[in-house]
Formats: structure tokens, C-alpha cells, sequence
């Protein structure tokens, strides 16, 4: 979207998740605000907008989680923004759209508006979890990387390097499991046929959880070898299976 060519008064026609700005479009809630955050422009018009994500970015699925800012209230009394909203409808083949048309008188308002629509609809900005950058992501979409090439890579995108690490971790944390499990089996079995107490199972229970927390907290550290992946499964092991 090329900001610098827009002309303001701006008239922007909405329609659920879809945009109009003049002939141009559709586009989706979100995709400007996402646009405007790559690039390199204003700063204070970026941080505001950041801000309105850090306000209600827990409202965008898969992270919506209204439990954890309950009770919280949230002021943004100064980032009102100014416009004109009237009604009307827009033709499309067959038919017509339904539209809510705004008019603007700033590139600010029109960012901050559909952010803020685009946040509602779960539509918006993310910071990619490899690069850091912005990426444009639609609600039901569970991805936290973005598709560019990976930092220190030529090929891979951060999607295909973090799928990829996401992956190993989880193999890993699986390894980490399945010995706990296959020990846990093993001494239940004990407990059934009446060679260990249940004061005894307990202790060794409580033991081989922690043991197996342990393990999987060593588990999360970044670039862990498969060398030392091994050694962590092989203690992990010795511990749980002690007589």
C-alpha cells in the first residue's frame, strides 16, 4: 500500500474483514497497520500503534485469553482519532456490499482505526518469534513465524526454521516423557504386586516428577546439542530407575 500517494480527505469503505479505498481493494483489516509497521516511517505514529497492540493484543486468537487482564482497566483516552462515518453500499458483481464509509483526514486515523477493527475482528500485526519483524496474520492463522528468509540462512524462511526447531523440541520433550512414563509403568507395576508400599511409591513418584521437570527445563535451552539431548535422556533415565 503506498501511504505516501494517499490524498486526505480519505474515504475508506468497510465491510466485515474488508476494505475499500476508493477503487482500489479489497483489502483486509490489519494489512495497512502491518505495511506501516515494516517500513521505515514516522516513529511516533509507529509507537502508537504498538501501543494499541500491547493494549489489546490479547484479544487476537490463538492468544486470546480475556482471564488474564481481568479487572485491569485500559486508558487510551489520548488516541482518539477524528473522522466522518455515514452508511451505503457497494457495487460488486451480482449484487452489493453493505458498507460502513469512513472519511479521514489523516493517515493517522486510518491507521489507528483499522488497527483497532482489525484487533477486533482478530486480524492484526505479529512479531515474528525468529527475525522480530511485523508480519500481516488472519484469525484462526496459529503461526509465529513469518515467511521471510531466516536470519542467517540464505534459503529456509523463520517459518521453515522455527516448524523445524518446533519440532526437535517437542521430539525432545516427547523423550523426556516416554522414560517417565515407561519408569512410571515399571514401579506402578511394583506397587500392584505388593513389593513396594504406597509410602514408598509416593516418594518415588514425587522424586520422578521432579526429576522429570528438571529434565525437561534443561531440555529448553536454546541450540542444545544432540550430544548433550543424549546425556540428558541417559541421567534422566539412571535417576528414575534407580532400586
Amino acid at each position: 500500500m503506498d501511504f505516501d500517494s494517499m490524498t486526505f480527505p480519505l474515504t475508506v469503505d468497510i465491510s466485515g474483514v474488508q476494505y475499500w479505498i476508493g477503487d482500489e481493494g479489497p483489502y483486509k483489516l490489519g494489512m495497512a497497520a502491518t505495511e506501516f509497521l515494516t517500513g521505515d516511517r514516522d516513529e511516533e505514529l509507529r509507537e502508537e500503534l504498538e501501543e494499541l497492540l500491547r493494549t489489546f493484543g490479547f484479544l487476537l486468537s490463538p492468544f486470546a485469553d480475556g482471564r488474564a487482564v481481568a479487572g485491569k482497566r485500559f486508558d487510551l483516552s489520548g488516541h482518539t482519532v477524528g473522522c466522518v462515518v455515514s452508511y451505503g453500499y457497494r457495487p460488486i458483481p451480482g449484487g452489493a456490499y453493505f458498507v460502513e464509509r469512513y472519511t479521514f483526514t489523516s493517515l493517522r486515523d486510518f491507521l489507528f482505526v483499522e488497527l483497532g477493527k482489525g484487533i477486533l475482528y482478530g486480524n492484526a500485526p505479529r512479531q515474528c518469534r525468529l527475525c522480530g519483524r511485523w508480519y500481516f496474520h488472519e484469525k484462526g492463522d496459529r503461526t509465529i513465524y513469518c515467511e521471510r528468509v531466516a536470519p542467517g540462512v540464505t534459503e529456509r524462511t523463520c517459518r521453515e526454521v522455527g516448524a523445524r526447531a518446533v519440532f526437535e523440541k517437542k521430539i525432545q520433550d516427547e523423550g523426556a516423557w516416554k522414560i517417565y512414563k515407561r519408569a512410571y509403568k515399571k514401579y506402578y507395576a511394583r506397587l500392584m504386586k505388593g513389593t513396594m508400599t504406597q509410602e514408598e511409591f509416593k516418594t518415588w513418584a514425587d522424586d520422578a516428577a521432579a526429576e522429570r521437570d528438571k529434565a525437561l527445563r534443561q531440555l529448553q535451552r536454546e541450540n542444545i546439542s544432540e550430544v548433550l539431548t543424549e546425556e540428558i535422556f541417559r541421567e534422566l533415565t539412571e535417576r528414575l530407575n534407580r532400586e
